[in-house]
């Protein structure tokens, strides 16, 4: 156990570990009511004695979510004993810090989780720091890492008139995020970081979520590490369609036949858990464009235009400075959720369904399934994978190349193609998540070596990154645009960021005139959702 005097929240407690000090559960903000805003806490003074030897509450998420995520994986850790779930009490943070003197405030990254923004923690195992932090120690180029819990599902990212009415604002998932960023400046220096020198890490949904805190007014952060996902990904949508998510919520829960008064009040009565398990997977957790935290809903037209005209609703385009941006040759492995059970078929359904939402583009369509093999596949397995394939380049792959391209600052382009070992449905696929499980190193004892070789450089450039003052390697720019492959039995390789240079496919940039990426987008996701 370590005991330290913080010059703000009093007497801390954390633990101690092979060289690193973990102080968890670190409270970072109020919350009055589980659909509420979330307010800065302050803690309670310099006679405080703060706790943070154990982890803090999760907030509320469906049951196994860690396990659920290990099967993605396609391998398991073990679990701590998770303290049970809180709906007004979990928004806390873990601090990973070197156990070591040293001259002057270190660098700090603050990461955000995953979970297509329906579930996830910053206390899973997959997520923890200490290998990671320990690792920089031992480059020299010693960091200190924020793990943050923000609400997710309905707690999240539910909304409607009534509920704002009520004094219950969107986007609840997102404020969450904003305030552990002002907590990190007001009270990270305590703890040996630079509150000057913060780096967002977003994973997947954690990445759309760093690229709509792009939105703030208040600068957050000075740099970003985007792994596999962007606000091209999960977009925030009108408040008019999350009326039409919060109307079928309110079906579900039997609540249609009531008053505005009488309907809040019940909800009131109804426990966190029930309001949450009770829902299909099919309704989404999205952010919303609600004009007051989210104020533009990007697109790749719009985005195409940051790197020339810039955009008034997206503050962060000035304030974040340098972004280093990547995905993994198979991210669209993550659509297996949505459409392992759609498999017989599901050429035929793709094309119809893009047909029906691309009404006027029938002979395009043809030709895009085609080129990508999915009309000619010779079985239901190659289709399949052709389908997800489809579904990596116009979800992941399209929208890392349009944001690296046109991100104002100075740009780092990464291709992630070291293969997932392990067995299950995609061994040796470069599979959604593998980022994660490369960058903490906690499965490193389960990874064979040529795996670790392979990853160990993509661990050290990004704490290079984190460190800021050095180059990870050679920035991207419209003129030269380049980018760091990493692969088994290399150490990074340095080429022209073309499809064909770093293991991807060409054939999502062939549409853009002919169909156009938004319109493929919006087209994909009503095929994701069965429409």
């Amino acid at each position: 156990m370590v005991n330290f005097q913080h010059h703000l929240l009093g007497k801390v407690r954390g633990k101690l570990n092979n060289g690193i000090v973990q102080f968890s559960g670190i409270k970072y903000a109020s919350l009055r009511h589980r659909f509420g805003s979330p307010e800065l806490y302050e803690g309670n003074g310099l006679n405080d004695i703060v706790d943070a030897t154990r982890l803090g509450p999760g907030v509320i998420g469906v049951p196994d979510g860690a396990q659920a995520e290990f099967k993605l994986i396609q391998h398991e850790l073990d679990l701590p004993d998770f303290p049970p779930q809180s709906d007004i009490e979990g928004l806390n943070l873990t601090v990973t810090a070197p156990d070591i003197k040293t001259h002057g405030l270190l660098p700090v990254f603050v990461f955000i989780h995953g979970g297509a923004l329906a579930m996830g923690s910053s206390s899973w195992p997959q997520y923890d720091h200490a290998a990671f932090v320990r690792h920089s120690v031992e480059l020299g180029k010693p960091i200190i890492g924020v793990n943050i819990n923000y609400r997710t599902g309905i707690f999240g990212f539910l909304t409607s008139e009534e509920l704002r009415n009520k004094g219950y604002k969107a986007n609840n998932g997102l404020r969450d995020q904003a305030i552990a960023f002002q907590w990190v400046k007001k009270y990270i220096s305590g703890f040996g970081g630079d509150p000057h020198n913060v780096t967002a890490i977003g994973q997947s949904a954690g990445g759309v979520s760093a690229t709509l805190l792009l939105q703030s007014q208040e600068p957050l952060f000075q740099r970003l590490v985007d792994l596999s996902g962007t606000c091209l990904l999960l977009r925030p949508l009108p408040l008019a369609v999350h009326e039409v998510f919060y109307d079928q919520f309110v079906e579900i829960h039997g609540l249609t036949g009531l008053s505005s008064e009488e309907r809040l009040a019940a909800i009131e009565n109804i426990s966190s858990h029930q309001l949450l398990l009770k829902l299909p997977p099919s309704l989404p957790s999205l952010p919303a464009l609600d004009n007051d935290f989210i104020h533009t809903s990007p697109t790749f037209s719009s985005v195409e235009e940051w790197h020339t005209k810039g955009d008034q609703g997206i503050p962060g385009l000035d304030w974040c400075k340098e972004l280093l941006i990547g995905d993994c040759q198979l991210d669209g492995h993550i659509y297996q959720l949505a459409l392992n059970h759609r498999q017989e078929g599901i050429a035929r359904q793709l094309e119809e369904s893009l047909k029906r939402n691309i009404p006027d583009k029938h002979e395009q369509v043809d030709s895009l399934l085609m080129e990508y093999g999915i009309s000619t596949a010779q079985n239901r397995d190659d289709a399949y994978l052709r389908v997800l394939q489809f579904s990596n380049d116009i979800a992941f792959y399209l929208p890392e190349a349009v944001l690296a391209k046109n991100f104002p600052g100075t740009t780092y382009v990464y291709h992630l193609n070291i293969p997932n070992p392990w067995d299950g449905a995609f061994k040796d696929q470069v599979t959604h998540i593998f980022d994660v499980v490369l960058l903490f190193k906690n499965f490193d004892q389960h990874l064979p070596m040529e795996t670790l070789s392979a990853a160990k450089p993509f661990t050290d450039n990004i704490i290079k990154f984190i460190n800021g003052g050095e180059a990870p390697w050679k920035a991207t720019t419209t003129q030269q645009p380049i980018a760091l492959v990493y692969e088994l039995g290399k150490t990074g390789k340095l080429v022209e960021d073309s499809p064909e240079n770093v293991g991807r496919r060409s054939t999502i940039f062939k549409f853009k005139n002919s169909i156009g990426f938004d319109a493929l987008h919006k087209a994909f996701i009503a095929f994701l959702g069965g429409n």
